[in-house]
């Protein structure tokens, strides 16, 4: 399984979120994630190309709500 996050590259607070969310994915659900830069203001996850949430607004996800994103797409795909 591949996890990409794309992330605004001059938002602090998406900068910050992004390094916790890729620690705890390691910790969490042992994935490597790899971080690409995109547009301003965004937050996407994706999983084999499959986008499994994303930045709703002003709010970020929690990174319960991003692992249960993976957790799902990846049992979907392996079923």
């Amino acid at each position: 399984m591949k996890a990409l996050i794309k992330r605004c590259s001059i938002c602090p607070s998406v900068l910050n979120f992004t390094n916790v969310v890729v620690e705890a994915l390691k910790r969490d659900l042992d994935i490597e994630a790899e971080v690409e830069d995109g547009d301003e203001g965004i937050f996407l996850v994706f999983v084999d190309g499959s986008l499994v949430i994303q930045r709703d607004g002003d709010t970020l996800p929690d990174i319960e709500e991003v692992e249960t994103a993976i957790e799902i797409e990846s049992s979907t795909v392996s079923a």
